[in-house]
């Protein structure tokens, strides 16, 4: 096996030169010893040992994620971009899917711990998770949703009741008087503020407004949807709180022979790429995904060097298309 000596005797320098060359530090190197290390290290097709530099820096170089459900496009989007943040900075990505179960989520927390990640990126699947063992192991968490008062954890996202106003509010302008409100269950993250939105958008206008829940889930959505629009008193519009949700509403609403938006109008809550090719384009709510993640890694960073717990909130776009009648 190729060593840190070899490459240092191939290039004439130290290994200490060697060892600040793949670590980018602490010392820095002149560009032209730099190169020769570099030279050598290809010549010699030399592999740095992660073991042995985690041992020597006291990290792992690894950040973890924890969401309820890889496949869900916006988790997904989520996920690449942490990828190549993480990446950019020489540290690696673990990803857990919760599979939407609060044991599960807290099985890849506790394996986290295990593993001395450098951080987590938590998405729960509750509006209060369990954070026992992660302030006590100095791990740093960045939740992507609002946590409680004097949680160890900092919080960054959008301002969901401004989101969910924003988005009723437009469906009121648009002239709609019954708008349904389809959020996750109760007690998952968001779910009261989205509620809060909408009461502050409909307060006074005259509008009905109807409540139902589902998993975050395109086909639960068109499970509780396909019920919803069989009713006699049917939502003329519909606010989903999250894209999947959306999904299964356009597809119940064209398996119930419904025109979107002449019969019913949607508007989603994620903004992913997926709304610009749905069957019609779809309007929504956008979070500002590569933001979130960058944000994030360097809230992780930042916690790592003492920094405490901090709630940070960015701002959310509508983007207009022809299903909510634009």
């Amino acid at each position: 096996m190729v060593t840190a000596r070899d490459v240092a005797e191939r290039a004439g320098t130290s290994t200490a030169v060697v060892s600040y060359v793949f670590n980018n530090g602490p010392r820095p190197v002149a560009p032209s010893t730099r190169q020769r290390v570099l030279d050598a290290a290809a010549e010699l097709q030399y592999r740095p040992n992660a073991l042995a530099r985690a041992l020597s820096a006291g990290r792992t170089f690894s950040i973890g994620i924890v969401v309820p459900h890889i496949r869900n496009p916006y988790f997904a989007a989520l996920a690449e971009q942490l990828e190549a943040g993480t990446r950019a900075r020489n540290h690696l990505l673990l990803i857990g899917d919760s599979g939407g179960d609060a044991a599960q989520e807290q099985s890849h927390l506790t394996s986290f711990i295990e593993r001395q990640v450098d951080g987590i990126v938590l998405v729960s699947v509750r509006s209060q998770p369990e954070l026992v063992g992660l302030d006590t192991a100095g791990i740093p968490v960045v939740a992507l949703h609002r946590m409680p008062d004097g949680s160890p954890a900092s919080s960054l996202s959008i301002d969901s009741v401004a989101a969910a106003e924003t988005a009723t509010s437009h469906l009121v302008e648009h002239g709609y008087r019954s708008i349904g409100v389809l959020t996750g269950p109760i007690g998952s993250p968001g779910t009261e503020e989205h509620l809060i939105g909408v009461a502050e958008a409909t307060r006074g206008r005259g509008v009905h407004v109807d409540h139902r829940t589902s998993e975050i889930s395109r086909y639960h959505a068109t499970e509780v949807t396909s019920s919803w629009l069989a009713e006699e008193d049917r939502p003329r519009a519909l606010y989903c709180a999250t894209d999947e949700q959306a999904f299964g509403v356009l597809f119940a609403a064209w398996r119930a022979g419904l025109s979107v938006p002449d019969d019913l109008a949607v508007l989603g809550g994620d903004g992913t790429a997926e709304c610009a090719v749905t069957i019609p384009p779809m309007s929504a709510i956008q979070r500002p995904v590569p933001q979130l993640a960058s944000r994030a890694i360097e809230l992780l960073l930042d916690a790592a060097q003492g920094q405490g717990a901090v709630t940070i909130t960015l701002p959310h776009e509508l983007v207009r298309r022809e299903s909510c009648g634009c």
